[in-house]
């Protein structure tokens, strides 16, 4: 399976890549700076509300954003669990009735 996207690292490589500075993506993001800068070292995870105006802000697809940032936080909170697989396909065949 493909490793999910460390939404800290990325969008400090394209905060850096732009030359913007933390006040311009923060305020775009609707977020203090110290918790975009928190984020960027990967102390706070992106909240999906982030996701619109990182994706207005730096051209992205926004769909692909929000996959990328469900993949992260299910790495994140179950990655580990031994269970995890067959708990989701039981939920996917639930959902999907």
């Amino acid at each position: 399976m493909e490793k999910p996207i460390e939404f800290g690292k990325f969008i400090h490589g394209l905060r850096k890549e732009k030359k913007y500075s933390l006040k311009i993506v923060a305020d775009k993001l609707g977020i203090d700076i110290s918790l975009l800068s928190k984020i960027e070292n990967g102390e706070r995870q992106l909240q999906s509300h982030m996701l619109n105006g990182l994706s207005e802000l730096f051209d992205l697809d926004y769909k692909e954003m929000q996959i990328q940032l469900l993949n992260q936080k299910i790495e994140n909170d179950y990655g580990n669990e031994p269970f995890f697989i067959e708990s989701l396909e039981k939920y996917l065949r639930t959902v999907s009735k």
